[in-house]
């Protein structure tokens, strides 16, 4: 059995005969704080109610922060929407892929993800700030807190600050909205003053030289696909390539890349398939080459089902060598050597073109063969052609030092369009789930840092910071309750109501808490599909 699914029924085994005991004996229970909350236990405390009451005197900035949470709610609200649908939507294909239940469980040390030390330090921070975000709120409008402290079921589930109920019940419809979005804009705010500081630390380190002067652009090694020339090759993820020669050679040429659509190794010598190499490669402990000759060209990962690459019965582990496009009448050959030529080639086309494709076979050993494919007719993938081909260089996933830098402070890189900025703060948010939090262990030693090892402590201590809260700030806009979301959403309803002419106050909330209750089954439904789906 999974080590996780054995701590997890060790913990439920411990769990269980607490919650009885606090269940069947309240007024004991009361006296450790311990008190039942459903499936959960709620551990009670008064600490931090003080600060509240200090801070929260300044009404009239409390005020304005009330009406900016709203605005960063409302933002964060479509976000979460966005991934929802979009989770949903991809439920087919990730049926079976799930990455395992230890993913959706926000414990350091025991999610994969999640560091333990950065991890505990920035959890903590995350719940704590949310909920004095809603106790700082409710005490400038006049809203007793009761307590707050912990929420326990099997796993810690997070920090709460309990107002009194009854005054928030009676409270205006402002002041309960601005009580709600109060933790989502709390975590916001520290996530980007995190996110500052850590781009201010990260301003400060270089590249490495490796020896050259364009170490900037020297194409390093970000992963490395299975079953591949370059898995073959040994070169490992974290390698700095620094030339290539044939096999017939005894002087290395220079390699930089190319940056299109992707990042390809180029050289000042003609790469082909046709031709194999031996590469020279830089590691933390020195400079390594390849024992063996590998083939470098534009290596077909996947062919898509039914696609007209499929069509022409081009195979999966060879490599791509021309593409010649027919459209009225006139015939245009591109060679390809790399990922780069491929995408680039590809966007000079339109649907209904002809293509006539010539591959080169994988050979461990022996010369490689051209073969020339049936034409075919393009489909479409937009307003250019689609062959339905998934490629690399030679199974290699490449970047640079410059651009993974640069990438570790801008999650809007190469964002060009509103829903391509989503797509990318999704894209840097999936960060860790890729072992980067800004950047992977294993290539720090790309770069020089003004306090060595410190300063890569301090960038992840305000990464795992940074992430955490923005990852809370985002889920707790999900509008179904008990998020905060759900509360702001109902609001959101009843307001709406209101512009649109129901005066009667009774029935606008009965209204608006039906319309809400309703979406928070069916979004709440498609949460946990998606999680089902993520995890399993």
């Amino acid at each position: 059995m999974d080590m996780t699914y054995v701590v997890m029924l060790i913990l439920c085994i411990v769990y269980i005969p607490i919650w009885v005991w606090v269940w069947r004996c309240p007024e004991k229970a009361e006296k450790w704080h311990l008190v039942k909350y459903g499936p959960c236990i709620m551990i009670k405390t008064h600490l931090g109610i003080k600060t509240m009451n200090r801070v929260a005197k300044y009404t009239r900035f409390w005020r304005v922060c009330g009406f900016i949470s709203k605005l960063v709610s409302a933002i964060l609200f479509f976000i979460m929407v966005y991934v929802l649908i979009v989770g949903v939507l991809s439920l087919p294909g990730r049926i079976g892929s799930g990455i395992g239940i230890q993913y959706a469980l926000a414990i350091p040390g025991f999610n994969p993800i999640l560091p333990l030390s950065y991890g505990i330090v920035a959890l903590f921070f995350a719940m704590v700030v949310h909920e004095m975000g809603h106790g700082i709120q409710s005490r400038s409008n006049g809203l007793d807190v009761e307590s707050t402290g912990l929420l326990y079921g099997v796993i810690p589930l997070g920090a709460f600050c309990e107002p009194n109920e009854e005054q928030l019940n009676k409270a205006e419809r402002r002041v309960q909205m601005d009580v709600f979005a109060a933790g989502i804009t709390v975590n916001t705010f520290f996530a980007i003053i995190a996110f500052v500081l850590m781009a201010l630390i990260i301003s400060f380190v270089s590249v490495a030289d490796f020896g050259q002067e364009s170490a900037r652009d020297l194409p390093g090694v970000y992963y490395v696909d299975e079953s591949s020339p370059a898995f073959d090759s040994g070169i490992p993820t974290s390698a700095i390539v620094t030339g290539i020669m044939f096999d017939y050679e005894t002087e290395y040429h220079s390699v930089t890349v190319d940056k299109g659509a992707g990042i390809s190794l180029v050289s000042d010598i003609e790469i082909s398939p046709l031709n194999t190499y031996y590469l020279r490669y830089d590691l933390k402990d020195g400079t390594q080459t390849t024992s063996i000759p590998i083939q470098m060209g534009a290596f077909i990962k996947r062919v898509v089902n039914g696609s007209p690459a499929s069509e022409a019965q081009i195979d999966v582990a060879s490599f791509l060598y021309s593409i010649k496009i027919e459209r009225n009448g006139e015939v245009t050959e591109y060679m390809i050597s790399n990922w780069n030529d491929f995408k680039r080639t590809m966007a000079l086309t339109l649907p209904g073109d002809t293509a006539t494709i010539s591959t080169v076979d994988y050979c461990v050993n022996g010369s490689p063969e051209i073969y020339v494919h049936n034409p075919v007719t393009l489909t479409a993938s937009g307003s250019i052609g689609y062959l339905g081909l998934a490629v690399t260089d030679s199974g290699f996933t490449f970047t640079t030092p410059s651009v993974m830098l640069e990438k570790c402070v801008d999650p809007f890189y190469g964002c060009t369009d509103p829903l391509s900025y989503i797509q990318g703060l999704l894209s840097y948010l999936s960060g860790p789930f890729n072992g980067l939090d800004p950047i992977s262990n294993a290539i720090i030693w790309w770069y020089d840092a003004p306090l060595g090892e410190n300063t890569w402590i301090l960038v992840k201590t305000l990464y795992w910071i940074f992430w955490l809260d923005i990852l809370l700030a985002i889920s707790n806009a999900l509008p179904a309750r008990p998020f905060d979301g759900g509360f702001l959403f109902e609001g959101g309803v009843n307001w709406l109501l209101e512009v649109v002419g129901i005066k009667d106050t009774e029935k606008r909330d009965k209204l608006s808490q039906s319309i809400s209750s309703c979406v928070s089954t069916v979004v709440l439904a498609m949460f946990f599909l998606m999680l089902l789906a993520f995890v399993i």
